[in-house]
């Protein structure tokens, strides 16, 4: 059972924006956000060390607007300041992060707004699946989506401030891609240089290896690359995010009835990506695990990774289904590798 700290802080009104066009409105009075502290080991609060990671404090989230939720992938500013997020049922979010010193301990001003299409309508039904996003530069982002396979690319400034009309430019799917199941699509995306890496989410059959794409981001029409990376099979990829040295970090989930979520953190070096054409699989190394008997842990499948004040940041959001007994969840860490 997870320990709830006693904090709930009602921030209102926040806009939400909807509709063709994404006209923002200001909500009702009557909504609020309620931001819940919580500890990573509920049992043992002070308790931060995660392998090679130090927890710096995360909340549940909970908004009266039932737009909110089901958040899938996640970028969070180079200050650390903002944060900006998919759902899988086809919204932006932006908001503003409050820290207390390192910790991070609230979310303040959050906007949502509807994905646009390419005729300016909101994405809906299988279209609206949002999976994954990357920052392509210059405020400039890739989202991918499954059950319709595609990766559209929106100008939102470098502030995010064009979130509400941003229309989608189409990029080349990695080759392969278009015989992925339904909903199993590439929830994780990230680049590296001038490559899109994106990431099959479940293994084929039972076998221990995932498939990574690469595709130019610029010059479709070069072949890609597919490689083979060892990791448990159970375990289905559900983001990807650039190390800033030409290394992928990889986020991992695993969910049974029985057993609940569990949670992988894995990192490939530049070093072994650059050897891939040499090698049969890629190894990457596990960095933290998140399990469910001692700690506190939700459907984490956003991630985003920043360098701050000479540290690596990793910043993680779950996605609730939209599920009443799930939750909204925002941790922080810290890079410390052991030694």
């Amino acid at each position: 059972m997870l320990v709830r700290l006693g904090l709930s802080v009602c921030l209102c009104p926040f806009l939400i924006a909807c509709g063709g066009g994404g006209e923002a409105q200001t909500a009702s009075e009557s909504a609020s956000l309620s931001l819940t502290p919580l500890p990573l080991f509920p049992d043992d609060p002070g308790r931060t060390r995660l392998g090679d990671l130090r927890y710096l404090g995360g909340v549940a989230l909970d908004l009266d607007e039932e737009r909110f939720g089901g958040w899938s992938a996640l970028d969070i500013s180079p200050d650390g300041g903002r944060l900006l997020a998919v759902s899988d049922s086809g919204y932006w979010m932006t908001a503003s992060l409050q820290y207390d010193g390192d910790a991070l301990v609230g979310l303040s001003e959050p906007h949502i707004t509807v994905i646009l299409d390419e005729a300016g309508e909101p994405v809906s039904d299988d279209f609206a699946d949002s999976e994954g996003l990357a920052d392509l530069g210059d405020g400039a982002y890739a989202v991918s989506f499954e059950r319709e396979h595609r990766i559209w690319r929106y100008e939102l400034g470098e502030d995010w401030s064009g979130v509400d009309d941003a229309l989608p430019t189409p990029l080349a799917n990695p080759l392969g891609t278009e015989a992925l199941p339904n909903n199993a699509g590439m929830e994780g995306i990230a680049v590296i240089g001038d490559w899109l890496w994106s990431a099959q989410e479940h293994t084929t059959g039972n076998a221990p290896v995932h498939i990574f794409f690469r595709t130019h981001l610029f010059e479709p029409e070069q072949t890609g690359n597919s490689y083979l990376v060892a990791m448990e099979p159970e375990f289905g990829v559900t983001e990807l995010e650039s190390d800033g040295a030409d290394g992928l970090y990889i986020l991992q989930r695993f969910w049974s009835r029985d057993v609940g979520n569990r949670i992988h953190i894995l990192h490939l070096t530049a070093e072994q990506i650059a050897e891939a054409p040499n090698v049969t699989e890629l190894h990457p190394t596990l960095l933290a695990a998140i399990e469910p008997d001692e700690m506190s842990v939700d459907n984490f499948e956003g991630m985003a990774v920043i360098e701050r004040e000479g540290q690596t940041r990793l910043f993680l959001i779950s996605d609730d289904n939209y599920n009443d007994s799930q939750r909204t969840l925002l941790f922080s860490f810290v890079l410390e590798l052991r030694q």
